[in-house]
Protein backbone atom coordinates (compact mmCIF):
# COMPACT_ATOMS: atom_id res chain seq x y z
CA UNK A 1 0.00 0.00 0.00
CA UNK A 2 1.61 3.14 -0.88
CA UNK A 3 -0.19 5.51 1.71
CA UNK A 4 0.17 9.36 2.49
CA UNK A 5 3.16 11.47 2.79
CA UNK A 6 3.87 11.80 6.48
CA UNK A 7 5.63 14.48 8.15
CA UNK A 8 8.79 14.03 10.05
CA UNK A 9 6.25 14.92 13.75
CA UNK A 10 4.34 11.64 12.57
CA UNK A 11 1.48 14.44 11.57
CA UNK A 12 0.22 14.80 8.07
CA UNK A 13 1.82 17.63 5.91
CA UNK A 14 -0.10 21.16 5.90
CA UNK A 15 0.29 20.86 2.64
CA UNK A 16 -1.07 18.48 0.41
CA UNK A 17 0.49 16.80 -2.56
CA UNK A 18 -2.43 16.00 -5.44
CA UNK A 19 -1.92 13.40 -8.15
CA UNK A 20 -4.14 13.70 -11.08
CA UNK A 21 -5.67 11.27 -13.62
CA UNK A 22 -6.98 13.66 -16.67
CA UNK A 23 -5.65 16.52 -18.82
CA UNK A 24 -8.93 17.82 -19.73
CA UNK A 25 -10.73 21.39 -19.18
CA UNK A 26 -12.14 19.71 -15.68
CA UNK A 27 -8.55 18.78 -14.83
CA UNK A 28 -7.45 21.56 -15.05
CA UNK A 29 -10.10 23.35 -13.33
CA UNK A 30 -9.76 21.08 -10.71
CA UNK A 31 -6.47 21.61 -10.35
CA UNK A 32 -6.07 25.03 -9.92
CA UNK A 33 -8.41 25.28 -7.47
CA UNK A 34 -6.76 22.90 -5.54
CA UNK A 35 -3.42 25.44 -5.41
CA UNK A 36 -5.58 28.68 -5.15
CA UNK A 37 -6.68 27.11 -1.80
CA UNK A 38 -3.23 27.85 -0.71
CA UNK A 39 -2.79 24.03 0.56
CA UNK A 40 -2.18 21.71 -1.95
CA UNK A 41 0.62 21.65 -5.12
CA UNK A 42 -0.15 19.46 -7.60
CA UNK A 43 2.62 16.57 -7.93
CA UNK A 44 2.04 14.74 -11.18
CA UNK A 45 -0.68 14.66 -13.69
CA UNK A 46 -1.09 11.45 -16.14
CA UNK A 47 -3.09 11.45 -19.43
CA UNK A 48 -3.57 9.09 -22.31
CA UNK A 49 -1.50 11.71 -24.11
CA UNK A 50 2.04 12.50 -23.08
CA UNK A 51 1.78 15.71 -24.73
CA UNK A 52 -1.63 16.59 -23.53
CA UNK A 53 -0.56 15.25 -19.41
CA UNK A 54 2.92 17.93 -20.07
CA UNK A 55 0.12 20.50 -21.24
CA UNK A 56 -1.89 20.20 -18.16
CA UNK A 57 1.16 19.82 -15.87
CA UNK A 58 2.64 22.97 -17.06
CA UNK A 59 -0.51 25.34 -16.44
CA UNK A 60 -0.66 23.95 -12.96
CA UNK A 61 3.22 24.69 -12.01
CA UNK A 62 4.20 20.90 -12.08
CA UNK A 63 6.91 19.39 -14.18
CA UNK A 64 6.19 15.75 -13.87
CA UNK A 65 4.23 14.13 -16.21
CA UNK A 66 2.97 10.56 -17.22
CA UNK A 67 1.18 8.87 -19.99
CA UNK A 68 0.33 6.07 -17.73
CA UNK A 69 -1.98 6.63 -14.50
CA UNK A 70 -0.10 3.86 -12.62
CA UNK A 71 3.30 6.17 -12.33
CA UNK A 72 1.00 8.73 -10.12
CA UNK A 73 2.41 6.19 -7.02
CA UNK A 74 5.99 7.01 -7.95
CA UNK A 75 5.58 10.32 -6.05
CA UNK A 76 3.61 9.03 -2.84
CA UNK A 77 1.05 11.31 -3.09
CA UNK A 78 -1.21 12.32 -0.59
CA UNK A 79 -4.33 12.18 -2.60
CA UNK A 80 -5.76 11.77 -6.21
CA UNK A 81 -7.46 13.40 -8.33
CA UNK A 82 -9.88 11.58 -11.03
CA UNK A 83 -11.30 13.63 -13.79
CA UNK A 84 -11.55 11.51 -17.27
CA UNK A 85 -14.06 9.48 -18.67
CA UNK A 86 -16.84 7.53 -16.71
CA UNK A 87 -15.59 3.82 -17.60
CA UNK A 88 -11.59 5.09 -17.33
CA UNK A 89 -12.91 6.50 -14.56
CA UNK A 90 -13.95 3.34 -12.30
CA UNK A 91 -10.56 1.58 -13.32
CA UNK A 92 -8.45 4.17 -12.38
CA UNK A 93 -10.25 4.46 -8.97
CA UNK A 94 -9.88 1.26 -8.22
CA UNK A 95 -6.61 1.06 -8.58
CA UNK A 96 -6.10 4.38 -6.65
CA UNK A 97 -8.29 2.68 -3.76
CA UNK A 98 -6.04 -0.89 -4.10
CA UNK A 99 -2.99 1.03 -3.71
CA UNK A 100 -4.46 3.19 -0.38
CA UNK A 101 -4.62 6.88 -1.78
CA UNK A 102 -8.51 9.51 -0.82
CA UNK A 103 -9.93 10.13 -3.86
CA UNK A 104 -11.79 13.39 -5.25
CA UNK A 105 -13.31 11.84 -8.11
CA UNK A 106 -14.41 14.63 -10.50
CA UNK A 107 -17.14 13.27 -11.84
CA UNK A 108 -20.08 10.42 -10.37
CA UNK A 109 -19.43 7.98 -8.29
CA UNK A 110 -18.91 5.25 -10.54
CA UNK A 111 -20.52 4.52 -14.22
CA UNK A 112 -22.65 1.80 -12.16
CA UNK A 113 -24.36 0.73 -9.49
CA UNK A 114 -22.29 -2.54 -9.81
CA UNK A 115 -19.23 -0.69 -10.17
CA UNK A 116 -20.26 2.19 -7.27
CA UNK A 117 -20.92 -0.11 -4.12
CA UNK A 118 -17.47 -2.16 -5.36
CA UNK A 119 -15.98 1.43 -4.95
CA UNK A 120 -17.30 1.93 -1.85
CA UNK A 121 -16.45 -1.67 -0.07
CA UNK A 122 -12.93 -0.76 -0.70
CA UNK A 123 -13.14 2.46 0.39
CA UNK A 124 -14.31 1.38 3.34
CA UNK A 125 -11.81 -1.73 3.87
CA UNK A 126 -9.38 0.47 3.26
CA UNK A 127 -10.24 3.80 5.51
CA UNK A 128 -10.38 6.22 2.44
CA UNK A 129 -11.81 9.44 2.14
CA UNK A 130 -13.70 9.66 -1.36
CA UNK A 131 -15.48 12.61 -2.37
CA UNK A 132 -17.97 12.51 -5.56
CA UNK A 133 -17.56 15.63 -7.79
CA UNK A 134 -20.86 17.34 -7.48
CA UNK A 135 -19.28 20.71 -6.60
CA UNK A 136 -23.12 22.77 -7.15
CA UNK A 137 -23.51 21.78 -3.33
CA UNK A 138 -20.77 24.10 -2.63
CA UNK A 139 -22.13 26.55 -5.04
CA UNK A 140 -22.85 30.08 -2.33
CA UNK A 141 -26.22 30.49 -4.23
CA UNK A 142 -27.77 26.96 -3.91
CA UNK A 143 -25.85 26.58 -0.39
CA UNK A 144 -28.60 29.53 0.30
CA UNK A 145 -31.18 27.62 -0.72
CA UNK A 146 -30.61 24.87 1.27
CA UNK A 147 -30.10 26.98 4.26
CA UNK A 148 -33.34 28.60 3.04
CA UNK A 149 -35.77 25.49 2.93
CA UNK A 150 -33.65 24.23 5.83
CA UNK A 151 -34.99 26.98 8.15
CA UNK A 152 -38.48 26.22 6.98
CA UNK A 153 -39.14 30.17 5.83
CA UNK A 154 -40.99 28.78 3.08
CA UNK A 155 -43.10 26.40 4.56
CA UNK A 156 -43.34 22.99 2.95
CA UNK A 157 -42.07 22.00 -0.65
CA UNK A 158 -44.79 21.60 -3.14
CA UNK A 159 -42.47 21.20 -6.25
CA UNK A 160 -39.43 22.03 -8.81
CA UNK A 161 -38.96 22.39 -11.84
CA UNK A 162 -36.01 21.96 -13.68
CA UNK A 163 -34.32 22.29 -17.34
CA UNK A 164 -30.56 21.77 -18.58
CA UNK A 165 -30.34 21.52 -22.08
CA UNK A 166 -26.09 21.72 -23.13
CA UNK A 167 -25.04 20.40 -26.60
CA UNK A 168 -22.32 18.03 -26.09
CA UNK A 169 -19.97 17.44 -28.69
CA UNK A 170 -20.78 14.27 -30.67
CA UNK A 171 -17.00 13.33 -31.05
CA UNK A 172 -16.71 13.55 -27.07
CA UNK A 173 -17.12 10.24 -24.85
CA UNK A 174 -20.25 12.60 -23.80
CA UNK A 175 -22.24 10.67 -26.45
CA UNK A 176 -21.01 7.27 -25.84
CA UNK A 177 -23.20 4.86 -24.38
CA UNK A 178 -20.67 2.99 -22.63
CA UNK A 179 -18.31 5.41 -21.89
CA UNK A 180 -20.69 8.08 -20.15
CA UNK A 181 -22.89 5.04 -18.58
CA UNK A 182 -25.72 7.79 -20.34
CA UNK A 183 -27.40 10.98 -20.48
CA UNK A 184 -29.47 10.91 -17.14
CA UNK A 185 -26.19 10.51 -15.11
CA UNK A 186 -23.42 12.41 -17.09
CA UNK A 187 -25.30 15.12 -17.75
CA UNK A 188 -29.04 15.07 -16.16
CA UNK A 189 -27.32 14.84 -12.18
CA UNK A 190 -25.25 17.22 -13.34
CA UNK A 191 -27.56 19.71 -14.68
CA UNK A 192 -29.78 19.78 -11.29
CA UNK A 193 -30.73 15.98 -10.17
CA UNK A 194 -28.07 16.05 -7.01
CA UNK A 195 -28.36 19.89 -6.07
CA UNK A 196 -32.20 19.42 -5.67
CA UNK A 197 -32.36 16.58 -3.77
CA UNK A 198 -29.90 17.84 -1.60
CA UNK A 199 -32.82 20.33 -0.67
CA UNK A 200 -35.84 18.29 -1.22
CA UNK A 201 -34.88 14.71 0.34
CA UNK A 202 -34.81 11.45 -0.53
CA UNK A 203 -36.45 10.17 -3.75
CA UNK A 204 -39.17 7.43 -3.58
CA UNK A 205 -40.53 6.97 -7.14
CA UNK A 206 -40.13 7.90 -10.58
CA UNK A 207 -41.20 8.12 -13.93
CA UNK A 208 -39.91 9.17 -17.63
CA UNK A 209 -39.55 9.15 -21.09
CA UNK A 210 -36.93 10.08 -23.72
CA UNK A 211 -35.94 9.90 -27.11
CA UNK A 212 -33.13 10.09 -29.42
CA UNK A 213 -33.38 12.71 -32.56
CA UNK A 214 -29.87 14.00 -33.85
CA UNK A 215 -27.18 11.62 -32.84
CA UNK A 216 -28.72 8.14 -33.33
CA UNK A 217 -26.03 5.87 -34.71
CA UNK A 218 -24.15 2.77 -32.96
CA UNK A 219 -23.40 3.31 -29.49
CA UNK A 220 -24.57 6.91 -29.18
CA UNK A 221 -26.32 7.86 -25.89
CA UNK A 222 -29.95 6.19 -25.98
CA UNK A 223 -31.72 9.04 -23.59
CA UNK A 224 -30.09 11.91 -25.85
CA UNK A 225 -33.30 14.16 -24.56
CA UNK A 226 -35.41 13.03 -21.27
CA UNK A 227 -37.46 13.92 -19.01
CA UNK A 228 -37.94 12.33 -15.34
CA UNK A 229 -40.90 12.82 -12.54
CA UNK A 230 -39.20 12.53 -9.08
CA UNK A 231 -41.49 12.19 -6.34
CA UNK A 232 -40.34 12.80 -2.95
CA UNK A 233 -40.68 11.76 0.26
CA UNK A 234 -42.12 14.56 1.35
CA UNK A 235 -44.82 14.47 -0.95
CA UNK A 236 -43.08 16.58 -3.63
CA UNK A 237 -42.38 16.14 -7.05
CA UNK A 238 -39.51 17.54 -9.48
CA UNK A 239 -40.41 17.92 -12.71
CA UNK A 240 -36.71 17.61 -14.64
CA UNK A 241 -35.60 17.71 -17.85
CA UNK A 242 -32.52 17.34 -19.75
CA UNK A 243 -31.01 17.11 -23.04
CA UNK A 244 -27.62 16.87 -25.07
CA UNK A 245 -29.73 19.17 -27.92
CA UNK A 246 -30.58 22.56 -28.36
CA UNK A 247 -30.28 25.73 -30.05
CA UNK A 248 -27.19 27.49 -29.66
CA UNK A 249 -27.82 29.89 -26.91
CA UNK A 250 -30.23 27.75 -24.56
CA UNK A 251 -27.67 26.33 -22.70
CA UNK A 252 -28.56 28.14 -19.36
CA UNK A 253 -29.54 25.70 -16.72
CA UNK A 254 -32.81 27.19 -14.27
CA UNK A 255 -34.42 25.48 -11.43
CA UNK A 256 -37.77 26.89 -9.67
CA UNK A 257 -39.02 25.66 -6.50
CA UNK A 258 -42.48 25.61 -4.92
CA UNK A 259 -43.59 25.68 -1.06
CA UNK A 260 -46.58 26.41 0.57
CA UNK A 261 -45.28 29.78 1.93
CA UNK A 262 -43.30 30.83 -1.00
CA UNK A 263 -40.51 30.12 -3.70
CA UNK A 264 -37.10 29.94 -5.03
CA UNK A 265 -36.07 30.74 -8.59
CA UNK A 266 -32.08 30.45 -10.04
CA UNK A 267 -30.63 32.67 -12.58
CA UNK A 268 -28.83 32.75 -15.20
CA UNK A 269 -25.99 34.73 -13.48
CA UNK A 270 -25.80 32.75 -10.41
CA UNK A 271 -28.12 34.69 -8.38
CA UNK A 272 -31.26 33.43 -6.84
CA UNK A 273 -34.60 35.15 -5.91
CA UNK A 274 -37.01 34.34 -3.11
CA UNK A 275 -40.41 34.76 -3.61
CA UNK A 276 -42.75 35.43 -0.37
CA UNK A 277 -45.85 37.50 1.16
CA UNK A 278 -46.42 38.63 -2.85
CA UNK A 279 -42.71 40.45 -2.66
CA UNK A 280 -39.40 39.14 -4.38
CA UNK A 281 -36.22 39.39 -3.54
CA UNK A 282 -32.73 39.24 -5.46
CA UNK A 283 -29.66 37.53 -3.76
CA UNK A 284 -26.31 37.90 -5.39
CA UNK A 285 -23.31 35.79 -4.53
CA UNK A 286 -21.14 37.45 -7.44
CA UNK A 287 -18.02 37.90 -4.85
CA UNK A 288 -18.51 34.11 -3.36
CA UNK A 289 -15.40 31.77 -3.62
CA UNK A 290 -15.89 29.32 -6.48
CA UNK A 291 -17.18 26.05 -5.76
CA UNK A 292 -14.59 24.60 -7.23
CA UNK A 293 -12.22 25.87 -5.00
CA UNK A 294 -14.46 25.50 -1.62
CA UNK A 295 -14.66 21.90 -2.47
CA UNK A 296 -11.32 21.18 -3.06
CA UNK A 297 -10.48 22.69 0.57
CA UNK A 298 -13.02 21.14 1.96
CA UNK A 299 -11.70 17.55 0.94
CA UNK A 300 -8.21 18.86 1.67
CA UNK A 301 -9.81 18.96 5.74
CA UNK A 302 -11.36 15.81 5.11
CA UNK A 303 -8.55 13.63 4.31
CA UNK A 304 -6.84 15.05 7.17
CA UNK A 305 -9.50 14.64 9.95
CA UNK A 306 -10.71 11.47 7.93
CA UNK A 307 -13.72 12.74 7.56
CA UNK A 308 -16.93 13.44 5.01
CA UNK A 309 -17.41 16.24 2.53
CA UNK A 310 -21.26 17.05 1.19
CA UNK A 311 -20.88 14.06 -1.54
CA UNK A 312 -19.51 11.38 0.25
CA UNK A 313 -19.59 7.61 -1.47
CA UNK A 314 -22.83 6.43 -0.22
CA UNK A 315 -24.99 9.62 -1.09
CA UNK A 316 -23.46 9.73 -4.28
CA UNK A 317 -24.52 5.71 -4.86
CA UNK A 318 -28.05 7.45 -5.10
CA UNK A 319 -26.89 9.75 -7.90
CA UNK A 320 -26.44 6.64 -9.97
CA UNK A 321 -29.34 4.51 -8.53
CA UNK A 322 -31.72 7.93 -9.85
CA UNK A 323 -30.12 7.65 -13.24
CA UNK A 324 -30.52 3.86 -13.66
CA UNK A 325 -34.29 4.29 -12.60
CA UNK A 326 -34.90 7.05 -14.95
CA UNK A 327 -33.20 5.27 -17.87
CA UNK A 328 -35.26 1.90 -16.82
CA UNK A 329 -38.54 4.20 -16.54
CA UNK A 330 -38.35 5.86 -20.12
CA UNK A 331 -37.22 2.42 -22.34
CA UNK A 332 -40.14 0.32 -20.19
CA UNK A 333 -42.55 3.14 -20.26
CA UNK A 334 -43.43 2.86 -16.35
CA UNK A 335 -42.81 3.69 -12.86
CA UNK A 336 -39.73 2.63 -11.05
CA UNK A 337 -39.29 2.75 -7.31
CA UNK A 338 -36.45 3.78 -5.51
CA UNK A 339 -37.64 2.31 -2.24
CA UNK A 340 -37.31 -1.59 -3.65
CA UNK A 341 -34.25 -0.89 -5.86
CA UNK A 342 -35.68 -0.78 -9.24
CA UNK A 343 -38.49 -2.83 -9.31
CA UNK A 344 -42.05 -2.23 -10.59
Amino acid sequence: MTGHNQSGNGGILSVKRIAIAGAGNMARTRGQAFIETGKAEISSVAARSNETARLCARELNCETYYDDYRRLAELSPDAILVEVPHKVQDEIAIWALEEGYDLLIGGCLASSVEQGEHIIEMAEEQGRVIEVGYQRRYDSAWEEIHSVVRSGNLGEPIMAASMALWKADPSRWYYDQEQSGGMPLTHMSYGGLNAIRWILGNPVNISAMANQKVETGPGRVLEESCGALVEFESGAFLSATASYVGPEGMDSAETRFVFTGGGVQTEPDGAITLFQDGKSERRSFETSPSPFIRQAKTFLEAIESRGDGRNPPKDGLVDIRIAEAISLSAREQRSVSMVSGLSG
